[in-house]
């Protein structure tokens, strides 16, 4: 028993019989460790949304990165391609 379902337990014995009083602190004591078991989860889940969000920034950034590099070679190769037509044609 931890200090709280001890206290809980000195209250409930007072006025219950020792069995209701330990029976009673027992599901108190479940209801608890099911509360902060639930609690855990959801503090796992967010540290993982919180790195899951870390990762999709940096490939966002690699992202934008590799887009700009395939800009900029699109448009040199049109540019080669439009310098070359033109060349030909004004032969």
């Amino acid at each position: 028993m931890s200090v709280n379902t001890l206290k809980i337990y000195e209250i409930l014995s007072s006025s219950l019989p020792e069995k209701q009083a330990k029976s009673v602190t027992k599901a108190i004591e479940n209801a608890l460790e099911e509360d902060w078991s639930s609690k855990k989860e959801v503090i796992a889940t967010k540290a993982d949304i919180s790195k899951l969000e870390l990762k999709i920034e940096s490939i966002r950034s690699e992202l934008i990165k590799w887009m700009f590099i395939f800009w900029i070679s699109q448009l040199g190769i049109l540019s080669g391609i439009i310098f070359a037509m033109l060349k030909l044609y004004f032969r």
